[in-house]
């Protein structure tokens, strides 16, 4: 073949600043070995990748092609290296598990327990992030099974539906509607949503305002951080806005927040995303115990909702039906 790599490397970085200066202090080299390493790469393939007969830089029509068959091959080669290594020893028996705020509060907490007695050659590494980016994070290889809510597509990833999970209302714990089993999005329809900035993950934010609208409320939004925790929490506990959550986050927001059903079915899903090419055995199990957690905590929720559900019901009344008004007793 002739050339190598770094050839390719320091190849695209000159195409893509189109200067060999500014290309050696991207690369931490001298220019003149950028020089040298891109005239060995024109040698080997016997043709002209640069246009250096003006004062600026130039691709040829040869460089175009070549700088885009380059970047595809140096991301083969970057697939290839993290496919070797997840057969390093150290991997072998080490699960990295990125998940978003509400997972790491309820779902995690119950597979690391489990694994911890029913897997104990696996050591697991837990890490949270900010809603978004768990995708993002196993792409960049940090991690090595994603848990969370509307996760992006990624070549070369599986993307799994493990669970649906409640949505649940936060409010004030002193809100007059705080102490019901259920309650309707249009009795707070003066309130504003608490929600993170739309741009932090646009399917979910949409999510959530679609089952706003499709009750009949359009609230406005408030803006807050990345997770509905900390700062802005006084906004739901003074009565000043509400938020809509994952079941999940019962019990883990503030004590003067209460969180309570949305009457009327709404879920958010649960999902689970890993290489596709990863099949180490003790990954492999513990994905099928990720599935089993997940699959008891939603049968949990169901089975509580159901509860409420009955509780909320009159006798002689179907579930989900308002109760009639009684008409007022003579006297």
């Amino acid at each position: 073949m002739g050339f190598t790599l770094r050839q390719l490397e320091v190849f695209l970085t000159v195409a893509g600043t189109l200067h060999f200066g500014r290309a050696a202090e991207r690369l931490h080299i001298s220019q003149p070995t950028v020089s040298q390493e891109v005239a060995r790469l024109e040698r080997t393939v016997g043709v002209e990748l640069f246009d250096r007969s003006r004062r600026s830089v130039a691709l040829t029509a040869a460089g175009e092609v070549m700088a885009a068959e380059s970047a595809r091959l140096l991301g083969q080669a970057e697939a290839l290296l993290a496919r070797v290594r997840l057969h390093e020893e150290t991997r072998l028996g080490t699960a990295r598990i990125v998940a978003s705020p509400s997972v790491v509060n309820r779902l995690l907490p119950a597979v690391v327990s489990r694994a911890e007695q029913e897997l104990p050659a696996l050591d697991t590494v837990e890490q949270a992030v900010d809603t978004g980016q768990v995708s993002a994070t196993l792409a960049a290889e940090l991690a090595d099974i994603g848990l969370g809510r509307f996760l992006d597509e990624v070549d070369g990833y599986r993307l799994e539906r493990i669970a649906d999970e409640p949505v649940l209302v936060a409010i004030g714990r002193d809100h007059p509607l705080s102490g019901r089993a259920a309650l309707r999005l249009t009795e707070l329809r003066d309130l504003p949503l608490l929600l993170w900035p739309r741009e932090q993950h646009p399917r979910y934010y949409d999510h959530v305002l679609g089952l706003c609208g499709d009750r009949g409320v359009d609230p406005p939004v408030l803006v807050s951080p990345p997770r509905i925790v900390g700062s802005r929490l006084y906004l739901l506990a003074r009565n000043r806005a509400f938020s809509l959550v994952p079941g999940s986050m019962t019990g883990h927001l503030t004590e003067d927040v209460a969180t309570v059903r949305l009457e009327g079915r709404a879920t958010l899903p649960l999902e689970m995303q890993w290489r596709l090419d990863d099949r180490r055995p003790r990954l492999a199990a513990l994905r099928d115990l990720i599935r089993q957690e997940a699959a008891a905590l939603e049968a949990h929720d169901e089975e509580h909702e159901g509860h409420d559900t009955e509780q909320d019901t009159a006798p002689g009344e179907r579930p989900g039906e308002r109760p009639a008004e009684r008409p007022a007793e003579r006297r």
